[in-house]
């Protein structure tokens, strides 16, 4: 079990004293009816008078820490709060249904109906034919699961879709997602590709961490909707894919805890998700197809409001695809059909400038705006535009201006909440640009740049090095600029103990002198920064991007 990092899917552009505590006397656990905070065990009760729920109803703040078993973290009325897990009616008290469109938690019914944005979690199918798609329906977490490789695949993508789960656990003092991973895959032969209770990540001689000598690598924060992709290391792009009988067991971060003395809060081993697994065959793909969803209010150079008609014979717009394309075509990758797509007012009022780098749960704007992508559903690569992309952390030195749902993405699987990346288009119409690439000068190249990282981030490749300087891509090909090496005199101390204060590894220090600190012209790098970013990707990185599903 690991806790997720935002920074590994988001891209910047440069003594004791005595207490009187008070005693929970109450007797109401979640969901249970109540007329005042005494009468339940968490001391939070809904009333019907304040807040609409019929005989009152006990709950519990839930952005924080995590559910206790048997109830859900869901969004009601503007908070994450508990409510009772149920899969039918039956399983509710007396008027409360189970409702579905807040993760099926037990509410009463005229709440199900409610204008309130809920927190959708939909379960979808893949875009791909059925001869690649393997169904295996609703299992419970610990469940064995068994498929058949034939000889030619060049991926496996295990994907699971939350029908019954949990938000959030608390592990180790931390409230993290409640992410959904295989818990153990076995290759045919009987041996682990890879294990989520047991794995550690190698120490590197430079004193970081570099994962590329395991088979398989799982970066973390998957809540909800996970896919797990292999190739995604060195190890597994030189092996391939073994054929024969695999085995994986149904598995997130909440069922671990059960097992777990590090997890205070959210332990279940009743989830449920509807399970699949992906073939790639191979050879390897060298197509890309991209839906862009405009949701930002923009206008262009001449006042006119950016829409999908307008893009397709605005220049600037024109400019950023054939950029896009350009960055993606030094390894071979062709983007083969670019869509534009328009969204309703409301989810631009809604997501266009909302999107907040700090939430990043299944239930937060970033991913209830990437559930749109079920409008055009396909087996492409989804990116949304959005103005403006928010964060409070102190520690980054810079402005984000693309986040991706997870690493990777569940590709073929539209209108998940992972589907898809956030990219900012603050730059598009802004500088001058001329007959090569140019980031410094150039907004619709700075907005291709970004597009195209997350993307990369999407079809399955991580920082090259995180922005500590302490954790490393599992690619060996790929340079590092390890903290040790490289800080500045003034971040060396901290390199051993990150917090949020640094080190940071900023491109100008990875630029390739000294010579072990490179890889800020890597497109995978942390940050974007002008004259320093190529856009360059390695022969690894390539092989990873042309086995993913996504690739055609």
């Amino acid at each position: 079990m690991q806790g997720g990092d935002v920074n590994g899917r988001a891209l910047l552009a440069c003594a004791a004293a005595l207490q009187l505590v008070a005693c929970h006397n109450g007797a109401g656990a979640i969901g249970d009816a109540c007329k005042a905070d005494g009468d339940c065990n968490s001391r939070d009760c809904k009333t019907e008078a304040a807040a609409g729920y019929p005989g009152g109803m006990c709950t519990d703040v839930c952005s924080t820490t995590a559910c206790s078993t048997g109830n859900l973290c869901t969004q009601l009325s503007g908070e994450s709060l508990c409510a009772k897990a149920c899969t039918q009616d039956s399983d509710c008290r007396s008027g409360y249904n189970c409702c579905a469109a807040f993760g099926n938690v037990c509410l009463p019914p005229a709440m199900c109906n409610t204008t309130t944005p809920a927190c959708l979690r939909p379960v979808v199918s893949s875009s791909l034919p059925s001869t690649q798609v393997f169904p295996f329906g609703t299992h419970t977490v610990g469940d064995p699961i068994n498929f058949n490789v034939p000889a030619g695949t060049g991926s496996i993508t295990i994907v699971h879709q939350a029908r019954s789960a949990g938000l959030n656990v608390t592990y180790q003092g931390q409230v993290i997602d409640n992410s959904a991973v295989p818990g153990v895959l076995n290759f045919p032969d009987g041996g682990e590709a890879y294990n989520d209770n047991t794995q550690s990540d190698p120490a590197s001689p430079d004193g970081g961490v570099e994962p590329g000598t395991h088979y398989a690598y799982y970066g973390g924060g998957t809540p909800s909707t996970g896919a797990f992709t292999i190739p995604n290391t060195t190890t597994s792009v030189n092996a391939g894919i073994p054929s024969g009988n695999w085995k994986f067991t149904v598995n997130d971060y909440a069922y671990e805890c059960v097992s777990n003395s590090g997890c205070t809060a959210g332990a279940s081993s009743a989830n449920t998700y509807d399970v699949s697994v992906v073939l790639r065959p191979l050879p390897q793909g060298s197509n890309l197809d991209i839906n862009f969803y405009i949701v930002a209010n923009a206008t262009n150079r001449t006042g006119q409001p950016l829409t999908a008609a307008s893009a397709a014979t605005d220049p600037d717009v024109q400019r950023m695809v054939s950029t896009f394309h350009s960055l993606y075509s030094t390894v071979g990758i062709t983007v083969r059909t670019v869509n534009f797509y328009d969204t309703s007012a409301a989810d631009r009022a809604r997501f266009g400038t909302n999107v907040n780098a700090d939430k990043v749960g299944p239930c937060d704007e970033l991913n209830q705006m990437l559930l749109l992508s079920a409008a055009h559903a396909g087996n492409t690569m989804n990116l949304f535009f959005v103005q403006s992309i928010r964060s409070n952390s102190t520690q980054l030195g810079g402005t984000i201006v693309g986040i991706d749902g997870t690493i990777p993405g569940p590709s073929s699987y539209s209108g998940t909440v992972h589907s898809g990346a956030a990219v900012s288009l603050a730059d598009l119409f802004h500088g001058v640009c001329g007959a090569s690439i140019d980031i410094s000068n150039c907004g619709a190249d700075v907005v291709a740049y970004i597009s195209a990282h997350e993307t990369g981030h999407f079809l399955g490749l991580f920082h090259t090095t995180e922005l500590a300087g302490d954790y490393f891509d599992p690619i060996a090909d790929t340079a590092k600029c390890p903290c040790m090496s490289c800080a500045t005199t003034a971040d060396l101390p901290k390199c051993p103990k990150p917090d949020a204060t640094g080190p940071t590894l900023t491109a100008d220090r990875c630029k390739g002198s000294p010579s072990n600190c490179a890889g800020a012209d890597n497109l995978m790098f942390w940050q974007l920064y002008g004259g320093i970013s190529q856009g360059k990707l390695s022969a690894q990185q390539a092989a990873v991007i042309r086995l993913n599903p996504l690739m055609q």
